[in-house]
């Protein structure tokens, strides 16, 4: 894990500090640390009920933690609500998909950016301020539809899509916050070999242009493909943080999760 102040590298844009989570007798995740850098694609992995999920909704305000400190880019959020967060700089993308099937592509997308340009009063006493944020959204959107390719579909009803553009769709709406770091929900879900492929692809690209972002995916193959970097999770603990080789080759992990009790 990454200590603040030490060394003379960049900082961490999310630090996780002993964060646990209880339901009751159950503690879904229990103590975990870790750090994520700047332009960093870090893989979230483990086995089902292994904690991922749980974390996530604890970064995304989904959850309050039992205990720990969540911090982005040194601003302790630990706690707040999820459109706080968001407003922040951390955007998210779900499991099961959020969309509604009969609203157009575009204005499926466009909630992100109203999320993030935001509605006041104010806006609609002022001439021509309300015009301006109105175009900030439009412009959003669409930036976002041309990135996932989804542009051609902006008018249809969400609905119309194939799965695999749903789940684009999802990913276009998280962009839209401009977010400083993203949360992919394991976006390969469901998906066939050309679209894994695809999205493995944009992934990478996206990190590569700088953004920062933390993946939980059950796709191994891709996950060792991808990421720079793998935390594993095991009823709730971390068991490894490492770079993909070394974690595909931990004891611990390969006995937990990957099938080889040696």
């Amino acid at each position: 894990m990454t200590v603040r102040g030490e060394g003379t590298g960049p900082a961490p844009v999310l630090e996780v500090e002993g964060l646990t989570r209880d339901f009751d007798a159950l503690r879904a995740v229990d103590d975990v640390s870790f750090a994520v850098m700047p332009s960093e694609l870090l893989g979230l992995i483990g086995p089902n009920g292994a904690g991922k999920t749980t974390l996530f909704n604890m970064l995304a305000g989904a959850l309050p933690p039992t205990a720990g400190r969540i911090r982005l880019q040194g601003r302790d959020i630990t706690g707040l609500a999820p459109n706080r967060i968001a407003t922040l700089g951390i955007a998210r993308t779900y499991q099961n998909l959020r969309v509604f099937p009969d609203m157009t592509v575009f204005d499926n997308v466009s909630v992100g950016a109203i999320g993030r340009f935001g509605v006041s009063l104010w806006g609609t006493l002022v001439p021509g301020l309300e015009r301006r944020r109105s175009d900030r959204i439009a412009d959003a959107t669409i930036a976002a539809l041309e990135r996932l390719g989804l542009i051609d579909h902006a008018d249809a009803p969400a609905g119309n899509l194939s799965y695999g553009q749903k789940k684009l769709l999802e990913v276009a709406r998280a962009l839209t916050l401009a977010p400083t770091l993203l949360l992919l929900d394991e976006p390969a879900a469901g998906l066939n070999p050309n679209e894994t492929e695809a999205l493995s692809l944009l992934v990478r690209t996206l990190a590569d242009e700088g953004l920062t972002i933390l993946l939980v995916e059950h796709d191994m193959p891709m996950v060792m493909r991808v990421c720079d970097r793998i935390v594993v999770l095991d009823s709730g603990r971390k068991i490894a943080d490492g770079a993909p080789r070394a974690v595909r080759s931990d004891p611990a992990v390969r006995a937990a999760y990957l099938g080889d009790p040696e």
